[in-house]
């Protein structure tokens, strides 16, 4: 432990939406994981593979076909929660392998929220006009950022960051999914992931004040 640190007490903010989830479908899953390791397929094959299959998604949200977007972008997340169930499930968890992977996940949080604005799905919200869609989506990019570097700065610093926060990746990914997937069946996408996009904004950000505000409270220099 970094000296001046304590150990993370009991806090008010301490759930995150997935955990339950995450933890019940990793037992689950674990002998698929264990299966797939046996195929000689290694944790650091499915994290390119995930990015390779987040530029396919982007290229068929870009030219406006969502039901493909969804459908490849599903596959993406999956390979994304993968690549970790092989590593554990076949004890070949690895620095390298984890920083590799907190590395694309950036860049697909970049293809992401790029592609949402490169292809002019982003509209202002009704009321709040101020605020461009491309705006909305540039503060929901730095959330994304944020969330992940506001754990990674703390932990370092010896604090841990476990089920801080209201939203992280993978309710993100959902939510965007979902977004683009009931926008296009109303026949109206770009003003429903313009919300979603704005949800993401605000919450995503919250999110950082919580790790921030928890890491305060947490850590104690001399």
């Amino acid at each position: 432990m970094h000296k001046g640190l304590k150990e993370p007490l009991p806090y008010t903010f301490q759930f995150m939406l997935s955990k339950t989830l995450k933890e019940s479908a990793g037992r689950a899953l674990e002998p698929l994981g264990k299966g797939i390791g046996k195929l000689g397929i290694r944790p650091n094959h499915i994290t390119i593979a995930g990015l390779v299959l987040t530029f396919y998604a982007a290229w068929f949200l870009y030219n406006k076909d969502i039901y493909y977007a969804f459908l490849i972008g599903l596959i993406a997340s999956l390979f994304d929660g993968a690549d970790g169930l092989v590593a554990r499930s076949t004890g070949t968890s690895s620095i390298k392998g984890g920083y590799l992977d907190a590395v694309i996940d950036r860049y697909a949080d970049c293809i992401a929220f790029g592609t949402l604005i490169l292809c002019g799905w982003m509209k202002p919200i009704q009321g709040l006009d101020i605020i461009s869609g491309e705006m909305w989506a540039i503060a929901a990019l730095a959330g994304a950022f944020q969330t992940s570097y506001s754990r990674a700065a703390s932990e370092r610093l010896g604090v841990s960051q476990e089920s801080i926060g209201i939203i992280e990746r993978p309710e993100r990914w959902f939510l965007l999914g979902m977004g683009l997937l009931i926008g296009e069946m109303l026949g109206d996408v770009e003003t429903i992931i313009t919300w979603v996009v704005a949800f993401l904004a605000i919450f995503g950000n919250i999110t950082v004040l919580q790790r921030m505000y928890h890491f305060w409270t947490e850590a104690k220099d001399d």
